[in-house]
């Protein structure tokens, strides 16, 4: 895992000051990692994530879907090859424009031509550290919905219907 930076800096941390947390942590994270495992890396979904707030450190994000169990995607891709478009608003502003974003801007995605469209509501989503195994449940739903299930869906994050 020692391409995995932020979580090593968050397990240090916590092995010094909250081994109790530290185990719990690295519990979760090697489940999700040992279920994801026999998935190869091509067979994974390469998956967008739209948001306007500036916070959101994008190789942290980008972290978050690796282990989640998205494609990694180290430059841009291709619109038309993203399968799973995910939004992050905390409020319900989203709800009113992106129908209309969805038919202009993202229509030649797989992601929006197979109704793969996500809204992230979650507070402070990838902007807390804190919340570096809750933030990956979340994704892990979306991106792996065969494999996982952490009871976030209605809460933290919902599926948009294109159709």
């Amino acid at each position: 895992m020692n391409e995995l930076t932020y979580y090593s800096e968050i397990a240090e941390d916590l092995q010094k000051n909250n081994p109790t947390a530290y185990e719990e942590l690295d519990e979760e994270i090697q489940i999700i990692i040992h279920k994801l495992k026999f998935i190869p890396q091509e067979s994974r979904p390469i998956v967008q994530v739209i948001s306007n707030d500036q916070a959101i450190q994008q190789d942290y994000l980008q972290e978050l879907l690796k282990v989640a169990g998205a494609q990694p995607t180290a430059s841009a891709v291709p619109l038309e090859e993203v399968q799973i478009l995910i939004f992050i608003d905390e409020t319900t502003n989203y709800l009113s424009t992106l129908p209309v974003e969805l038919q202009t801007l993202y229509a030649e995605s797989k992601a929006v031509k197979n109704n793969q469209i996500y809204i992230i509501q979650k507070p402070a989503f990838a902007k807390d550290k804190a919340a570096y195994i809750q933030d990956i449940e979340v994704l892990a739903e979306i991106v792996q919905s065969k494999y996982f299930v952490f009871g976030h869906e209605g809460e933290e994050w919902i599926k948009f219907d294109v159709s």
